[in-house]
């Protein structure tokens, strides 16, 4: 299944144009044919929403009315979008505009490219997005459910037969606004490339979300002269990316290919902190205290909890102007230095502190160890607004 404007990102549909109907371009396709008008005669009692019809305009010059006849019949089985082959001087009748408008049928028109080929490469695309939505299933199989070594093992092999036995795992996130369309080109990119390679591979692509967690094995031998984030860069450039339009969070070390979870988990971590610190990549090994915060974004009850600390802190401030907030954020990014926080806030040092004692005091904070608390909470906030935008 796929939309027709994520037909308009496939290779071969690049220059179409859109006629009418933008605001329909999110119907859904699940079958791309050609109207043949050589048939005797054409049968239209099957093309209903769901069709993307390809038409040639090119028998007008002949058969105006069959042409023009045949478009308005499939416009008014509503189907889910009409592209129409035509010369770049040709024009589509205004009252099959209307038509079309009425119906909520957007049409395209194009010229150069052969109508075979494009429907071969939508039906190449809904094949691959099929298998990546199972890939993708057969991942949160492994993430949310007890599974042991053997069976993880065993649904990895699923993903791909060709896994050795070390893996390393890379998540994956745009550094632009993260949407399904654009998973979905990521992996059109990746069948336009892929069907260029004839040889099997020992790493694949795996959909997670609105991220791509890329899963890298090796043998024994191998993984002794592997540098896991040259490696990573090195794939995602063969497969037509650009390493530097992701942030690339990490497993680093490798492990058994049962330990897949832990992997993959390890590197959704350290993605996670890599996107909220702005760093191109970051391996887990270096994520320190946000490895234990993100078990905390990733809890919902946890994250309300501390929604509600950050509101009364706000709220705080919002009455008596007191700038809570600010010196709390100052002070953990400054890891508990007075001094600097002071340098920072420009305020006395004996202001800052008073302000962290009223913030403690507002949150309820046990005192033996608020200083830690409050680390936490700013923390871990961040992490959630992070996540949230």
């Amino acid at each position: 299944m796929i939309t027709v404007n994520e037909i308009l990102n496939l290779t071969l549909f690049k220059k179409f144009k859109v006629l009418t109907g933008k605001e329909y371009l999110t119907n859904t396709v699940t079958t791309a044919v050609i109207l043949e008008y050589e048939s005797s005669r054409i049968q239209y009692a099957g093309y209903c929403y769901g069709y993307f019809v390809l038409v040639s305009y090119f028998f007008a010059a002949t058969n105006p009315e069959l042409v023009n006849g045949s478009i308005r019949n499939l416009i008014q089985k509503h189907v889910s979008g009409i592209a129409i082959k035509l010369l770049p001087e040709e024009r589509i009748p205004e009252d099959i505009i209307q038509l079309a408008k009425e119906n909520h049928v957007p049409l395209l028109t194009f010229y150069d490219e052969f109508m075979e080929d494009l429907i071969i490469n939508i039906n190449e695309s809904m094949k691959t997005r099929a298998q990546y939505i199972v890939h993708e299933e057969k991942l949160n199989l492994i993430l949310n459910e007890h599974k042991d070594n053997d069976e993880v093992q065993r649904i990895a092999y699923e993903i791909n037969p060709d896994f050795k036995k070390k893996i390393i795992c890379a998540n994956l996130i745009s550094k632009e606004v993260s949407t399904n369309l654009q998973v979905h080109t990521y992996f059109d990119s990746l069948m336009y490339h892929r069907s260029r390679m004839n040889n099997s591979n020992s790493w694949t692509f795996v959909k997670s979300g609105y991220n791509v967690i890329l899963i890298c094995s090796f043998d024994e031998q191998e993984i002794k002269d592997v540098h896991a984030l040259s490696y990573i860069k090195e794939i995602l450039s063969q497969n037509g990316f650009i390493p530097t339009s992701f942030f690339i969070g990490y497993s680093a070390e490798p492990v058994d290919l049962g330990r897949l979870k832990e992997a993959v988990h390890k590197a959704q971590v350290a993605g996670a902190v890599c996107q909220f610190q702005n760093m191109e990549s970051l391996s887990y090994k270096y994520v320190g205290i946000y490895k234990y915060a993100m078990s905390i974004v990733q809890d919902d009850i946890l994250c309300e909890e501390i929604r509600k600390k950050i509101e009364i802190l706000e709220e705080y401030d919002r009455l008596h102007e007191a700038n809570l907030m600010r010196t709390l954020v100052s002070f953990v990014s400054n890891n508990g230095d007075y001094s600097a926080t002071s340098e920072e806030c420009y305020q006395h040092t004996n202001t800052i502190r008073y302000r962290i004692k009223k913030a403690e005091q507002l949150l309820d904070l046990e005192e033996s160890t608020a200083d830690e608390e409050i680390t936490m909470i700013i923390r871990c906030y961040h992490l959630i607004q992070s996540r949230i935008g």
